[in-house]
């Protein structure tokens, strides 16, 4: 077992940062969550504001944003382009191991692979483009315990999709880090409404097979991102909102329940 260098909670499979290379426990994994010193391009810690979100008046507390420029959101380094093209080898990969897969009509095993890679790097880019567009400094990093988890899950009946994060480095608000949390699911859930919308103008045949599958993927990604605690999406959310929180997880819980009451 290791001790988390934050709070000293011994794990038995701990996170390494990439960026200061401690060890840490699932709740202080991200380097805003430990006071990371090593995040050499960041403006500072993140401040997660009080619990319910409001920014406080006092200019002492909060330093001036600066957005980003439009163009300047799609700038990537040459490491963030290794772990989502790493990330994305992996997540194609994932539905080969579904019982059954290969039994699927070749545009059918295609499109599934179109949508698992898509449910996961939209969700991603919505959390990096968000937050860049508050004025943060955010990249993907591969995470060596997401990395783990999504290949376990090429044996196991449960498909979970972790391989790494959007890391994010500044001073910032409370509702930003609520806001910036909330895109990856409701970039999901947006996707999931797409191929809702295709099922209903194409109920049979190809299509209608290729939205039922779009719809359960990027609903349960969102669900999954919305759980409430720990590292997740939802305990981020929860702490700026709950009605918000509350209104997104009820929307993606219609969506994964809608194809089972047709």
């Amino acid at each position: 077992m290791v001790k988390c260098d934050r709070c000293g909670e011994e794990v038995y499979m701990p996170f390494r940062c990439n960026y200061c290379g401690g060890y840490y426990c699932s709740r202080h994994r991200l380097p805003e969550f430990h006071e990371c010193t090593g995040i050499q391009r960041g403006q500072g810690s993140v401040n997660l504001g009080s619990s319910t979100g409001y920014r406080s008046s006092g200019p002492q507390y909060y330093t001036p944003r600066k957005r980003y420029s439009f163009t300047s959101l799609f700038r990537f380094s040459e490491r963030e382009l290794r772990d989502l093209g790493i990330s994305l080898l992996l997540i194609s990969a994932l539905p080969m191991s579904m019982p059954g897969f290969f039994r699927f009509r070749p545009v059918i095993m295609f499109g599934i692979v179109v949508i698992f890679a898509a449910a996961f790097l939209l969700h991603e880019l919505a959390h990096k483009f968000a937050a860049q567009r508050y004025g943060y400094w955010a990249e993907f990093r591969l995470n060596t315990m997401g990395l783990l988890i999504t290949l376990f899950s090429f044996i196991s009946p449960l498909k979970l999709v972790a391989p790494g994060a959007v890391m994010i480095a500044g001073l910032m608000y409370g509702d930003d880090y609520g806001k910036i949390s909330l895109s990856g699911p409701v970039t999901n859930i947006a996707q999931a409404l797409v191929f809702l919308a295709a099922g209903v103008l194409f109920p049979s045949g190809l299509m209608a097979a290729l939205s039922y599958l779009g719809i359960m993927i990027n609903s349960s990604l969102a669900l999954f991102n919305l759980i409430p605690f720990g590292m997740f999406d939802g305990a981020k959310i929860m702490r700026w909102d709950w009605r918000i929180w509350l209104v997104a997880t009820a929307v993606a819980l219609g969506l994964y329940l809608y194809p089972s009451i047709l």
